[in-house]
């Protein structure tokens, strides 16, 4: 075999490395890692449409668990926090990256409140103490209740984004506000 030759077969060997050791991509892709649980909570905060409560509803006091600060927390690769009086107690909570993912894509077509995440009171087995649900009172500034037209719309959005419980207006408990849902 001859100097040049030789190159070439060094060449294709180390080619054919490269290519061993490179994840097969199909063909005009792009293999794209998905975003983390804290970019995903950077990309809500970030969504000047987004709104996230920095108290509670019913007035309670406890800032380390309200919408905003759970989303704060995430978004710094902490976990968030349910609140004192709720049926689990203070409790730790890593937010359901399909949730944050949901609340991101929700927020392309709709400006909306976040009033609570893991915080808050809840029923003893609430998708919200496990870190993968949220609840909207606004929708591009107006109120949820029965009479919202866009209702039916953020709930339609929380249903093509995954999630798996959606309640509102009609539903018990949920006339002031839309619940989002995700198994994880």
């Amino acid at each position: 075999m001859n100097r040049k030759s030789t190159a070439w077969a060094v060449a294709l060997a180390v080619t054919a490395s490269a290519f061993a050791a490179t994840p097969a991509v199909a063909s005009g892709s792009t293999a794209a890692a998905a975003p983390s649980r804290a970019e995903l909570a950077k990309q809500v905060l970030a969504d000047n449409g987004i709104t996230l409560l920095d108290s509670h509803v019913g007035g309670q006091n406890d800032p380390e668990s309200t919408a905003q600060r759970n989303i704060k927390d995430t978004s710094q690769g902490n976990a968030a926090r349910t609140s004192p009086w709720s049926d689990v107690g203070v409790t730790k909570v890593q937010l359901s990256t399909a949730m944050l993912q949901g609340m991101v894509s929700i927020g392309k077509d709709h400006g909306y409140r976040v009033t609570t995440v893991a915080g808050g009171d809840h029923s003893s087995t609430s998708y919200h103490y496990k870190g993968t649900a949220f609840d909207v009172d606004q929708i591009d500034g107006q109120a949820v209740n029965a009479s919202n037209p866009k209702v039916a719309k953020i709930k339609s959005a929380c249903k093509s984004a995954g999630a798996v419980e959606i309640l509102g207006p009609g539903d018990a408990g949920h006339d002031t506000h839309v619940h989002c849902a995700w198994n994880s």
